[in-house]
């Protein structure tokens, strides 16, 4: 799943000036991201077909060069809402990630906006991100009569 979350995010043209998109891990170079699960409550319910509807909640964090001059802190700001408003496009249009075959992404958003979480020592770097939200419905594979449900 984080995977094909990942690939999704890198389709994100304000991603262009970015080094690289991890999965968990975030390096000390500027212009990196990683993206990482977070917790919460997968299974938001079940019919009686056996097809759930789940959720997974992932955090994108983007190292930025971060400078004392209001033109960089908008610079990174507005980075981040454009991701944001690309999300939310793309949420309209339901181009959504493709998971496994029995997994079928029906929503994805942002559930917290953007925010500097923290600025290293140096002050010329600083981590921002922000929460995404991925709904889906995973199918019961077992079940013969799952597509009539």
């Amino acid at each position: 799943m984080i995977g094909a979350i990942r690939t999704y995010l890198k389709d994100c043209t304000c991603f262009d000036t970015l080094k690289a998109i991890g999965v968990d891990f975030l390096s000390n170079d500027a212009n990196i991201a990683s993206i990482d699960r977070t917790p919460i409550q997968p299974l938001k319910k079940e019919n009686v077909g056996g097809t759930k509807s789940k959720q997974a909640s992932f955090i994108l964090r983007v190292r930025l060069n971060h400078t004392d001059e209001l033109k960089q802190q908008i610079e990174n700001s507005d980075f981040l809402e454009d991701f944001e408003d690309w999300l939310e496009d793309q949420n309209d249009i339901k181009n959504f990630p493709k998971f496994k075959d029995n997994k079928k992404v029906t929503s994805i958003y942002v559930s917290s906006s953007n925010y500097l979480l923290m600025v290293d020592t140096t002050l010329r770097k600083a981590v921002y991100q922000v929460q995404i939200i991925v709904e889906y419905k995973k199918k019961n594979k077992n079940n013969p009569f799952v597509d009539f449900f």
